[in-house]
């Protein structure tokens, strides 16, 4: 019996590092990505380059947050990925999955690890 416990809670912190993991190196390429884009691109400011970097922040502090309270940090990462996803099926002209895949579903995939990861140590 002592096994199995031992077991699940190895799988469990599995789980929760490579959740921090995903999430800190999704993070970080989408927010060098934007600082990058908006050092070296000439052009107006647009609405849709506001809204992608607001939602882009939004997933950053989820997994910021994630890392101190699962379950909060999980909720607000998981939220921001299905708006990412929308915006990114909404605003991409080609490939909308694939769009979706590389903008929401960079921070979807930590986002549910989170939750299950706490929803494994509450029992």
């Amino acid at each position: 019996m002592m096994n199995a416990k031992c077991t699940s809670e190895r799988a469990t912190k599995w789980m929760h590092w490579i959740a921090r993991v995903l999430g800190t190196l999704a993070s970080v390429f989408w927010v060098t990505a934007l600082t990058l884009s908006a050092i070296f691109e000439k052009g107006p400011i647009t609405l849709e380059g506001v809204m992608l970097a607001g939602l882009v922040a939004t997933n950053a502090v989820g997994v910021f947050i994630a890392w101190r309270r699962e379950n909060i940090g999980g909720m607000v990462t998981v939220i921001g990925a299905v708006a990412l996803c929308v915006f990114a099926f909404v605003t991409a002209g080609h490939n909308k999955g694939f769009a979706m895949l590389v903008s929401g579903g960079l921070f979807l995939i930590p986002g549910i690890l989170f939750l299950a990861s706490w929803r494994r140590t509450r029992k």
